[in-house]
């Protein structure tokens, strides 16, 4: 697995069974900012589903069908990013994230994204990168903004919620776009 810094004190690495109290402190204290748009975190109850996701992740990762890092600052847990799914036939795969509701608002889930997007063109020779945010959901949704990436539609109840349907924004990268716009962040 990888291990990318990103700038001083900022880095990107594998989860590993031992972080599983972290993760489950860093979705405690933010699940009210989550919650809207994560239901998952409805199911990471105890220190065992934290440990499960970690392996889950480790196992997609050993059968190079997805990749998952923590986000670090200062030695912290402060958020997750990774591909869901890679689909190596059409060569794309999709990027979901979260970040603590602590470490929001400067920036460090777009730096992530760019060093992700990095590996996925440069490293696993993928040809498309896709992003899912809820329509609604201002902040996620300004990091493949920020990024350049295209809006290339929006699909309609998309995602099934306690209280209805949740509409997503699907944003588009290409290999090519990427290498010819790159953003400086």
């Amino acid at each position: 697995m990888f291990v990318f810094p990103l700038k001083e004190s900022l880095m990107l690495k594998p989860l590993r069974g031992g972080h599983a109290r972290e993760l489950l402190a860093l979705v405690e204290e933010s699940r009210h900012t989550l919650r809207p748009w994560m239901p998952w975190t409805g199911q990471m109850q105890s220190l065992a589903d934290a440990e499960e996701f970690i392996a889950a992740a480790a196992r997609l990762y050993a059968d190079n069908d997805a990749v998952t890092a923590g986000l670090w600052e200062d030695g912290r847990l402060a958020g997750v990013i990774g591909f869901h799914e890679i689909n190596w036939r059409s060569r794309s795969a999709q990027i979901g994230y979260w970040l603590g509701g602590s470490f929001e608002g400067r920036g460090l889930m777009s730096l992530a994204a760019r060093a992700l997007i990095d590996y996925s063109f440069i490293e696993l020779g993928l040809n498309r990168i896709e992003i899912r945010c809820a329509t609604s959901n201002r902040r996620s949704r300004a990091v493949p903004e920020r990024l350049g990436f295209l809006l290339e539609g929006i699909l309609r109840q998309a995602e099934k919620l306690d209280d209805g349907y949740m509409d997503h924004a699907v944003y588009g990268m290409l290999a090519e776009e990427w290498s010819a716009k790159r953003p400086l962040l």
